[in-house]
Parts: structure tokens; C-alpha cells; sequence
């Protein structure tokens, strides 16, 4: 398991990649993705390390982000690419380390690989992407 990416909630991702890339020097990657599903705008940002930075902006009233936002936004959750999401699920589960918060589905911006959200027992929301090579297996991989 190796951290992917950390999400940081915003109300605008191209001001604040605007704004990030000044400071820090992060560069978008690719085009903003609108995931209907997850009801969020998402643009990924480049650093000089292994991990990205995902913003992410409200569509809408129902965003499930919204909330988040109107308590000042930012950090949101950590990601974490695991080899097989199905197996760490079910072992997170069993031994009741975190509950589920949304199911398995494919990530439109993260080529349709499948993620799932859980809560730890200390409210953490964390997301697991499965591995590519996983999302081939599944026939999930655009």
C-alpha cells in the first residue's frame, strides 16, 4: 500500500491550482473531470514527489463535500493505491478498523480505476484506489 494522492476541498480548483502553483510549484495534470457520480469537480496537481494533490470543488447543492467546504474547506482525506480493493475491504471489515462510507465504484478521474471511501474509528475518511493492475483484472481500466 502506497499513499496516492491527499484531497484538499475548495470552492474553486483552478484559482487554487493557480495559487498552489505560485507557492509551491505544483502543475495540474490533465483537464478538470467532472465526476456526476461523486457530485465533485476534480483537478490533479503534480508535485516533486510520488504523491499528488487532488482538489476538489462542489457541483452543486448535493455535493457531499459541501458541508466540508462551509466549514472552511481543506484537507479532506488521504488516498492509499492498494493491490487488491476487494481483500483490503474485507480485511479492514473484519477486524473493524473502519466502516464503509461509499461502495466500490470506478474513479472517472482516475481512469476509471475503482475506489471506495471508509471512516476509521477516529472519523478519518480515507479512500482506497486499487492498483492498475487490479482495474485491468476487473475489466475496470479505460
Amino acid at each position: 500500500m502506497k499513499l496516492h494522492h491527499i484531497a484538499y476541498v475548495c470552492d474553486d480548483v483552478e484559482a487554487k491550482a493557480r495559487s498552489l502553483a505560485e507557492v509551491c510549484g505544483c502543475a495540474p495534470i490533465g483537464k478538470i473531470i467532472e465526476d456526476t457520480l461523486r457530485q465533485v469537480r476534480i483537478l490533479f496537481l503534480e508535485t516533486q514527489t510520488d504523491v499528488g494533490i487532488e482538489l476538489l470543488e462542489p457541483m452543486g447543492p448535493n455535493s457531499p463535500i459541501l458541508g466540508w467546504l462551509r466549514n472552511g474547506g481543506g484537507l479532506y482525506h488521504l488516498c492509499f493505491e492498494v493491490d487488491d480493493l476487494d481483500v483490503h475491504l474485507e480485511k479492514l471489515f473484519r477486524e473493524g478498523k473502519a466502516r464503509l462510507a461509499q461502495d466500490p465504484a470506478p474513479a472517472p478521474a482516475l481512469s476509471g480505476r475503482r475506489v471506495a471511501f471508509v471512516v476509521t474509528a477516529e472519523c478519518d475518511l480515507i479512500e482506497f484506489v486499487e492498483s492498475e493492475q487490479a482495474s485491468r483484472k476487473h475489466g475496470d481500466h479505460e
